[in-house]
């Protein structure tokens, strides 16, 4: 018997207990970090729903700021093709009412018609420095004032636009 030592009772008693504490320890601890686990969740989901919802107003927000400017946009693009179209159309009368003369230095190239002649021609021909000129001439002459108009429109129209915008200096 030499070879077994003797336990006294009470240490079997204390061995159990710390066994015992340990495992309820392990356990609370466990339990422990499941709830602070779900309580991070927890915040973590309300955290996505304030931001997604943050989120959604901001875009609405923003989609009703876009279309409040592309109204005024909208606005101002007609009326500045209505300034144009305007511009365009007086010009475009203008041109169409006037006849193209030729400058008084141009030599005439035809023959002096007689005093009492009638029509354009004859007037034309009676006045040889400030006769009318042909109508293809004419309309060709007349056709680049018009495209120099529009050029020069259509620039006006477009620093009409940067002003309207703030772009300008």
């Amino acid at each position: 018997m030499s070879a077994l030592v003797k336990v006294p009772g009470w240490a079997y008693l204390v061995l159990v207990l710390v066994v015992v504490g340990a495992i309820g320890g392990a356990y609370l601890h466990s339990q422990g970090v499941t709830q602070g686990r779900a309580a991070v969740q927890a915040l973590w989901n309300a955290d996505k729903k304030t931001r997604a919802a943050a989120e959604t107003k901001a875009v609405a927000q923003r989609v009703a700021e876009n279309l409040v400017q592309a109204r005024q946009q909208a606005a101002t693009a007609l009326a500045i093709t209505k300034a144009y179209n305007e511009e365009i159309n007086d010009v475009r009368a203008r041109l169409a009412a006037e006849r193209m003369r030729k400058p008084a230095f141009c030599a005439s190239t035809g023959p002096a018609a007689p005093a009492g002649s009638d029509g354009a021609e004859g007037g034309a021909a009676a006045d040889p420095s400030g006769g009318l000129l042909p109508d293809a001439v004419a309309r060709d002459i007349q056709a680049l004032i018009l495209q120099t108009e529009e050029v020069a429109a259509t620039g006006r129209a477009c620093q009409a636009f940067i002003r309207s915008n703030g772009m300008g200096l």
